[in-house]
């Protein structure tokens, strides 16, 4: 394990690497925590450990950073802490026995309204130089459609989040960035939060009417589950396992390893 990994000039913005044993172009899971964009850590033991269980001993590098939080910045500048995150894995994965090209992020709550932008707003990888990712996986976001949600009943914290501008909702909402240059994507909701699941399906129309690709799964758990369960032996990870090996053949055979945790 690669410990605090700096990837920018704030002393937050760090990730730490858990390497598999005789790592050889290892695909990569870069996984993005939530926490109302105010809170959150990159350690913390529903992001990581079932992950880590499951994948971690078929040969996959995975990677968990931090980032910057409200208020010090913005969701829009958290997204682009991201990208910088991505372009030091980019440029650390040989170094750690991975293959740049073979790379899967996952972002959970915040953290997945974060990977949805940057999957999205293709000026977060241009003005980064970023290599194209195989895909994201993102886990429950209410705010896809963040102007929607905006002009509906709310909890407070999105608020303090995303402020009062109707420019700025604008701005940060994925569901605006949409087209056909979009990477594929499985958009995970909870039947068990309001308007999570209304505002994936509108997200998932509308990239697959754009011509990219994006896949809708909705599950009966609480918030905390859609994350928590990833990585136990069960039928919904088995669903995003069946993502993960449609998008790369070597990712594929990782996942079709022998592991004493299924």
């Amino acid at each position: 394990m690669i410990r605090d990994m700096s990837y920018g000039d704030s002393p937050v913005q760090t990730m730490d690497i858990y390497l598999p044993t005789d790592a050889h172009n290892a695909p990569i899971l870069f996984l993005i925590h939530g926490g109302a964009w105010q809170f959150g850590d990159k350690r913390a033991t529903g992001l990581i450990k079932t992950k880590m269980d499951r994948w971690l001993k078929q040969g996959f590098i995975i990677v968990s950073a931090n980032y910057r939080l409200v208020p010090e910045v913005d969701p829009v500048t958290q997204t682009n802490d991201l990208a910088l995150a991505l372009k030091t894995i980019q440029k650390q994965a040989g170094a750690w026995g991975g293959d740049v090209d073979k790379c899967i992020l996952l972002g959970h709550s915040a953290g997945a309204h974060l990977l949805a932008l940057l999957t999205t707003n293709q000026a977060f990888s241009q003005q980064n130089s970023l290599r194209p990712w195989l895909g994201s996986l993102i886990i429950d976001s209410q705010v896809l459609d963040l102007v929607w949600l905006m002009q509906h009943k709310h909890v407070e914290f999105y608020d303090k989040a995303f402020g009062e501008q109707a420019s700025y909702w604008q701005k940060a909402s994925p569901i605006n960035y949409v087209d056909a240059n979009d990477l594929p994507m499985l958009v995970v909701c909870s039947l068990q939060r309001p308007y999570a699941c209304d505002n994936s399906a509108r997200f998932v129309d509308k990239v697959n009417d754009a011509g990219s690709k994006a896949e809708l799964l909705k599950m009966d758990m609480t918030h905390n589950e859609t994350l928590e369960e990833i990585g136990r032996d069960n039928a919904y990870t088995k669903s995003i396992e069946k993502f993960m090996s449609g998008l790369d053949p070597v990712v594929a055979d990782h996942l079709s390893r022998p592991n004493d945790k299924k």
